[in-house]
């Protein structure tokens, strides 16, 4: 039997007459959801079929004893937003939620509804359609929401409720709170505040695109409002936004305070890829090679630290310069104890976490630091002291990985094997780097 045939049927089961007994948990719970900005996880499907086929069966009983309104509202959301809405089986469930909705002003139902009607702003659905309609009609008075977004911003139009809002995040310095102001507690949530985050970043692309600092600094507020709230299912899209404009241009005082709020929050994506699923390749390979000329540049500040030698600023300047080519594609710090504790400090200092991306020496003899690169088929080591700049090929079996947390000395100061690679020694009339340069050049 399909479903239009079900709702042709005359049957109108009764609406719920419940009686609230849970005044003080309502508010306990109400009071967590608004501090943290999210709500309870959905339950599986299981749990929710079971939690439907009691509520199917209290229909038939027409029994709601012991059945609060707060349970009553979480099976209104979690009904709404669930596929099986559509489904046949739960035609009473339905018809009974939405006539419920249609004639009762509790708050906490109420709000249920305006969560669903928000999460499930995108879909569509008979079900679905029935139940707007009854929201859309309720008293603006009944919904626990700031009235302006009904009269100004056409909340329950699906065409045109997230550019309107979307429209005024884009002009607001702290677009996160303007929503949470709005009694709305997870702005984060699927649906229409996700589709009015995304209308905001198209309302301020070309403030992007001319590095206009505001425009970064809402996105920013919405990604990561406060230290108990993050967003997740726009935080690819929000990532990238923050991070492309830097494709064509450019901003260095800009680009450190992105950099460094992305790390904070998303850690150094060569070490945890997985905060950073769904980010564009173009957007990885502008912040990978933030991260490259970020460990160059520690590596040569903790050298500064404790190292005298003369040598050093002419290999800073080459390494520099090699960079600024963009023919490093990747790059690895390895540090002795010393040089970890120098990180630690420079991280505090700059408030910059990106400094505490790097491996450590786990042997006895580690009086060095090194910097492990990637130049195209190349493998390169640079190291202190008196160590040869050492070049792998690809074919080389002994070349050191980069981003492994310790390193043994084999596999990180071996030298390549006959055929497979060279090393350099550094001289101070500097042929190595001419050595060096014309070995890449040839070989990359």
């Amino acid at each position: 039997m399909k479903l239009s045939d079900i709702l042709l049927k005359p049957t109108k089961p009764r609406i719920l007459d419940l009686k609230g007994t849970t005044v003080h948990l309502d508010r306990a719970v109400t009071k967590l959801q608004r501090k943290y900005g999210a709500r309870t996880k959905k339950q599986s499907s299981n749990d929710l079929n079971q939690k439907l086929e009691d509520f199917e069966s209290r229909i038939q009983r027409n029994d709601w004893s012991q059945f609060p309104w707060h349970m009553a509202s979480d099976v209104l959301r979690s009904f709404f937003t669930a596929e099986c809405r559509e489904d046949p089986r739960w035609k009473n469930t339905a018809t009974v939620l939405i006539d419920t909705l249609e004639k009762t002003n509790r708050k906490s139902f109420c709000r249920a509804a305006i969560d669903a009607y928000i999460e499930t702003y995108n879909e569509a659905g008979l079900q679905l359609g029935r139940f707007r309609d009854v929201i859309r009609e309720k008293d603006t008075k009944d919904l626990p929401i700031r009235k302006n977004l009904i009269t100004d911003y056409d909340f329950f139009n699906p065409q045109s409720a997230h550019i309107k809002i979307g429209k005024i995040l884009a002009n607001n310095d702290t677009p996160y709170e303007l929503v949470k102001s709005w009694d709305i507690w997870s702005p984060h949530s699927l649906g229409l505040f996700q589709s009015a985050f995304q209308e905001m970043l198209r309302e301020n692309d070309d403030d992007l695109e001319k590095m206009y600092r505001p425009s970064f600094e809402r996105i920013m507020n919405w990604l990561r409002p406060n230290s108990n709230t993050k967003a997740e299912l726009s935080r690819a899209v929000g990532i990238d936004a923050l991070i492309l404009p830097f494709k064509k241009g450019e901003s260095a005082a800009l680009r450190d305070d992105v950099e460094k709020f992305l790390i904070r929050n998303y850690g150094d994506p060569r070490i945890t890829p997985a905060e950073w699923s769904g980010v564009s390749d173009d957007a990885l390979e502008i912040i990978n090679r933030w991260m490259t000329s970020k460990s160059l540049k520690m590596f040569f500040d903790i050298i500064n630290k404790f190292e005298d030698s003369h040598m050093w600023e002419p290999r800073r300047k080459f390494w520099t310069a090699i960079d600024e080519r963009k023919w490093i594609d990747e790059a690895w710090v390895v540090l002795n104890d010393k040089g970890a504790q120098f990180a630690k400090s420079l991280a505090q200092e700059h408030d910059d976490l990106a400094f505490m991306s790097h491996g450590l020496l786990n042997f006895t003899e580690r009086e060095k630091c090194f910097f492990i690169m990637k130049v195209g088929k190349l493998t390169i080591v640079e190291g202190t002291h008196n160590f040869k700049v050492r070049i792998f090929k690809d074919e080389a079996k002994n070349s050191p990985i980069l981003r492994n947390k310790n390193y043994s000395k084999n596999e990180i100061s071996c030298a390549p094997n006959l055929g497979q690679g060279e090393a350099f020694t550094h001289d101070s009339s500097g042929r190595w780097m001419a050595k060096t340069e014309t070995f890449m050049r040839n070989n990359r």
